[in-house]
């Protein structure tokens, strides 16, 4: 306890919203999973997942979006408070999470534009007039004002239902210009010139009245009520930057009992509303801000505040009340536990890649890359029978391997040929600063377990068997292979794979002819020397003083490491130029990560060409080809990334040597963090099902 206040003495304090009482001030705020039964009921599989995160420590679990109609469904899988028979269901998620000492809540609404009703052969959508949903496309009919009461007299019954349930309160959907209520409340939606029109202070908040009227009458005064509504619209003809500490008063005498502040409006991508790492911190801080400055009630902040440091100076400058977080606690589940007891080190951080996002719009199933147990809560292995596991590199899923398997009881060796640990995650956390927190966590994690890690060793077949292993885990990672392009061989070019090489302090005879012989010597020399010293973060900051490329750079590629490395360099000041064979770039991402990627690169003016065809290397220059036939584009410094691909040459090699033997990783072709992760839960998850040779 002193350790814990000594640390994070406001995030650790309870709190209270109307008569709630929180055990601290963290609150999990609401994400879409698509765990959902397909009747509207909460699967066992949801339920596991907000159980986890009960027991992990957080104060309060707002749930995710709950309609209260359950004709106007939020996606095929959701859940509804639309009529007594789903109470019985919801008790079940109350009484779970309850025993864990949390408290939880309903995120309710109605969908409005939203409604995904069309979709079952239901009603159309509606708004407060003709509006377009920004993911399915299909337009709203306005609603009648004779419509409004029945539809307010839905939220209190729903807030009714709730109650019965079990729940602590309830939060009330109005933020993002989304849904039936924010679409109310905002002009860029609501067209009505009646008594609902949002062109007037007194009328955009009436319907939000109205429905806080109808909880109050059924759920009771009693019953406390959450408002999301952003504090910013950040979008022309949007609610104005101070509109929502104008209104929030009045909403307070209606019968809001806290606020939670986000910004912006939605879009396909939830641009504004899943933020990108260049957002900064807390973005939506200013928000909350205004309104503690002019109601008495809780104000919680949400939006980028993926660190206790960060949530607890927030605290302390009196910004806000409660902090509300989502993507970390997908991250890690025992986020609030290790706050609390002061192990602020031992936190699996979010990283911000929006796997998590891709997930759901790519799959329909929402996943976090640094955890490949979100959402997967009953399948992590414990207690099983040992084996000695053998892990070969010390990349992503080959920390990772080593770490699940050392947790569940194995006897784990890890071998890696380089000095350090974290393989080509250290060139991804160079060119991408946010996956440093995973790389760190990561070797971090390994070091501290019972893992006997032998660095600077060739993993050899004989090696290998040195070790009497039950089962071997490869992770050696992926090889880049480097396209025969005419006059590559006969002109200074860097190429994907001589880059890495250079990171390794390990040059092929093939790459080190692509530079001067005493630069090949003293490049791998220094690296070799140097190597157990060098950070991702000291190569981030040594590279913005010096790098070995010329002003105008012309980059050969598109995929994910050729985007990165465009803006890494572009960041620093390098004029880039992108050529891609393909027609869509950093392919391997989902849209809302590659949207980002490809907004960077116009923010930093990189000029990029797909769909070409290359036709020579030539000194300082790159000839191509378009439908307008064929062209040339110079630069001082010429990059070919080329491709990469599996390489199970290892594992091939013990099996046929009788060693049971999994390839994981890049090794089977490239995944990213996420594909990294993944592979090596499923790799552990197998160990439990054999026996012990």
């Amino acid at each position: 306890m002193i350790a814990r206040q000594r640390h994070f003495p406001l995030l650790c304090s309870p709190a209270k919203i109307g008569a709630m009482s929180l055990n601290n001030r963290m609150v999990m705020s609401p994400m879409t999973t698509a765990y959902c039964n397909d009747d509207q009921t909460p699967s066992e599989r949801l339920i596991r997942y907000f159980e986890e995160r009960a027991k992990g420590g957080v104060g309060l679990i707002t749930m995710e979006l709950i309609t209260v109609d359950e004709t106007h469904r939020y996606m095929h899988r959701s859940m509804t408070l639309g009529h007594d028979r789903f109470i019985e269901h919801h008790r079940r998620i109350t009484e779970r999470i309850h025993a864990h000492g949390a408290k939880v809540q309903p995120q309710i609404s109605h969908t409005g534009p939203e409604s995904v009703a069309p979709m079952f052969g239901g009603p159309d959508p509606m708004g407060p007039s003709v509006n377009v949903a920004p993911v399915w496309g299909w337009a709203s009919r306005p609603l009648a004002i004779e419509e409004l009461p029945a539809i307010a007299l839905q939220y209190g019954e729903a807030a009714r239902r709730a109650r019965e349930a079990g729940y602590d309160g309830i939060e009330l959907h109005a933020a993002h210009c989304y849904n039936l209520l924010a679409s109310f409340l905002s002009p860029l939606r609501n067209k009505r010139k009646d008594d609902y029109s949002a062109f007037k202070v007194e009328t955009r908040t009436r319907l939000i009245t109205d429905v806080l009227g109808e909880i109050k009458a059924r759920a009771g005064h009693d019953f406390p009520v959450t408002l999301s509504i952003s504090g910013y619209e950040r979008t022309p003809g949007g609610r104005s930057l101070d509109d929502t500490q104008r209104i929030a008063p009045e909403l307070v005498a209606a019968g809001v009992d806290c606020f939670r502040v986000s910004g912006g409006i939605s879009d396909s991508l939830v641009t504004m509303m899943v933020g990108r790492s260049d957002f900064g911190d807390a973005h939506n801080v200013a928000q909350a801000n205004a309104l503690k400055n002019v109601v008495d009630v809780p104000v919680m902040l949400v939006g980028r505040v993926h660190d206790p440091e960060v949530a607890e100076s927030i605290l302390a400058a009196g910004h806000a009340d409660l902090i509300a977080m989502a993507r970390p606690l997908l991250a890690d589940p025992q986020l609030p536990a290790k706050v609390m007891r002061a192990m602020p080190e031992q936190i699996r951080r979010c990283i911000s890649c929006e796997s998590c996002i891709d997930s759901m719009q790519t799959h329909d199933n929402l996943a976090c890359a640094v955890n490949a147990y979100s959402g997967r809560e009953d399948a992590l292995p414990q207690n099983v029978a040992s084996q000695r596991v053998v892990v070969v590199g010390a990349g992503t899923a080959g920390l990772e391997a080593a770490r699940l398997a050392a947790e569940a009881g194995h006897e784990v060796v890890l071998l890696e040929r380089q000095k350090r640990l974290g393989g080509s995650l250290m060139l991804a956390s160079t060119v991408h600063s946010d996956n440093e927190r995973f790389l760190r966590w990561l070797v971090a994690q390994v070091k501290r377990l019972p893992v006997r890690i032998y660095t600077g060793v060739e993993a050899t077949v004989a090696e290998i068997r040195r070790h009497r292993p039950d089962h071997v885990l490869v992770a050696t990672g992926a090889r880049v292979t480097t396209p025969a392009i005419p006059g590559i061989d006969k002109t200074p070019v860097l190429t994907g794979a001589l880059l890495r090489q250079l990171f390794a302090g390990e040059l092929s005879n093939a790459e080190a002819q692509r530079l001067p012989r005493w630069q090949a010597s003293l490049a791998a020399g220094a690296v070799q020397l140097l190597e157990p010293l060098i950070t991702p973060a000291l190569l981030r900051h040594g590279s913005r003083i010096w790098l070995p490329l010329g002003r105008r750079v012309v980059i050969v590629g598109g995929d994910l490491v050729a985007v990165e490395l465009a803006e890494f360099l572009a960041r620093r000041k390098r004029q880039v130029q992108l050529l891609y064979s393909g027609s869509k770039l950093a392919p391997e991402v989902g849209k809302k990560r590659r949207q980002e990627q490809l907004d960077r690169l116009d923010e930093l003016r990189v000029t990029v060409n797909t769909c070409v065809e290359i036709v020579a290397v030539e000194a300082g220059a790159i000839r191509y080809r378009v439908a307008g036939g064929e062209r040339r584009v110079t630069g001082d410094s010429l990059i070919v990334a080329g491709d990469v691909v599996g390489d199970t040459t290892l594992s091939d090699d013990l099996q046929q040597a009788g060693l049971a033997a999994t390839a994981i990783g890049d090794c089977t072709g490239l995944g990213l963090i996420a594909g990294a992760t993944a592979d090596a839960a499923r790799a552990v998850e197998a160990l439990s099902c054999e026996k012990k040779l």
